[in-house]
């Protein structure tokens, strides 16, 4: 009779560990960086317009935050422009193009058991070359989360946009711990 109790009571703790792990196994960012090797810290320019949302704002400011602690500077006409791009979207819709056949994004399938709907937030941030043009640096990073709001990822997301600046990597992957 204890036996069966120890074991309907592992039984029950498995079937909780494995309920709750449909959205706290951790979080995939998706990142891909390309411009120039060893940049030079220069002034920059750019900002979020008056009427922009509030998380565009925000994202301005922690990548304006995170260039002048990597010695960049603000300017009114800086030598590069900065440009940030922000969005949110149901992750179960892919993003494609009509010209090709191929997925900008694809949908991401639901978890088993998983009890909230998905949403892809992806960050671009560009920096470019104001006397000719050219993209000097490049970085678009993508997460999916079910509970996790934009506010709370986008600190990470930002830096994580900017890790490769200098030092470009290409397409990889990033794995952390958290809530979903």
């Amino acid at each position: 009779m204890k036996i069966a109790g120890a074991m309907l009571w592992k039984l029950n703790a498995l079937t909780i560990a494995f309920l709750v792990s449909a959205c706290s196994s951790g979080v995939e960012t998706r990142i891909d960086s390309a411009g120039e090797s060893a940049l030079s810290a220069q002034s920059f320019s750019g900002a979020a317009a008056e009427d922009a949302p509030a998380d565009l704002k925000r994202a301005y400011d922690l990548v304006r935050n995170g260039l002048v602690s990597r010695g960049f500077s603000p300017a009114k006409e800086g030598g590069l422009f900065l440009q940030i791009t922000l969005d949110a979207r149901d992750a179960s819709l892919a993003l494609g193009t009509s010209a090709r056949d191929a997925n900008l994004s694809a949908a991401k399938r639901r978890k088993p058991l998983q009890n909230c709907v998905d949403t892809e937030f992806r960050l671009g941030l560009t920096m470019t070359r104001i006397s000719d043009g050219t993209e000097v640096y490049r970085s678009r990073v993508a997460e999916y989360h079910c509970k996790m709001p934009l506010a709370d990822a986008m600190p990470f997301m930002v830096e994580t946009a900017m890790a490769d600046l200098g030092q470009p990597r290409g397409r990889y992957l990033v794995r952390r711990d958290a809530v979903e």
